[in-house]
């Protein structure tokens, strides 16, 4: 049996900050790690992780406020969102130079309640997280749910898209719950960060599906739009990949 993976939200856990960058749980994020501070952040927390690679090994994923973002530049310390998902390295490559590639994998959802500046030696910043979902919650079937996601994803437009087929497939497997669907094909969808930050920072899994299948939905009348147009006026980058 895989071993559950636990968050302790006694402790602060280090901020990754990125200005577009959205994970959500069940989803995975590669990031290079390039700069100072997080390369010492990704040192220590994978020495914490030796002993308990299912707890010491994680990284909170934080989001800059859009509005303090000018010509893609931000003051420091950066204005931050309130919802971040806390990830755990999943993968790992240190390289030659003191940087390293790895693999974060979203855990849970939570929001921050205190940050804490660099200090000291500590050249990154952490925050004091609360869960934003009981830890403990049983996510309830949610099947009307899922079939109204299931019905707009098998419509006659969306289906041509390759990676909506590949998704069906994923969907109608009823041994995967609908919620952790919704994280998966919410992450491989929805691109727009505005709309994927309002999943992470929703805490209820039914709101969470309305916002999936209203995305779709939105989807569907863009392809419908193009399908009325000639192939040189169709919308900038839509593709049936």
């Amino acid at each position: 049996m895989a071993e559950v993976i636990t968050v302790d939200f006694a402790k602060a856990h280090p901020l990754f900050v990125l200005p577009a960058v959205v994970l959500l749980p069940h989803s995975r994020q590669r990031l290079h790690v390039f700069e100072p501070r997080y390369r010492q952040m990704v040192d220590r927390c994978l020495a914490k992780g030796r002993g308990n690679m299912l707890r010491s090994a994680q990284i909170a994923l934080a989001v800059v406020e859009p509005e303090a973002i000018i010509d893609g530049s931000w003051p420091e310390p950066a204005p931050l969102r309130d919802a971040v998902c806390v990830g755990q390295i999943v993968q790992h490559q240190a390289l030659p130079d003191g940087r390293h590639d790895i693999v974060l994998h979203g855990v849970c959802r939570a929001r921050i309640v205190e940050l804490e500046e660099p200090d000291g030696d500590r050249l990154y910043r952490q925050a004091r997280l609360q869960h934003l979902e009981p830890p403990d919650r049983a996510f309830p079937p949610m099947r009307s749910a899922r079939r109204a996601i299931r019905e707009v994803m098998s419509g006659p437009r969306l289906r041509r898209m390759n990676s909506i087929r590949a998704l069906l497939d994923w969907w109608s497997r009823e041994e995967l719950p609908t919620h952790a669907m919704v994280e998966i094909v919410g992450d491989a969808i929805v691109r727009n960060e505005c709309e994927r930050y309002r999943l992470l920072e929703e805490p209820d899994p039914w709101a969470r599906a309305k916002i999936l299948r209203d995305h779709l939905v939105g989807l569907d009348r863009l392809v419908a739009a193009a399908d009325r147009q000639r192939s040189g006026e169709w919308p900038k980058g839509l593709s049936w990949n």
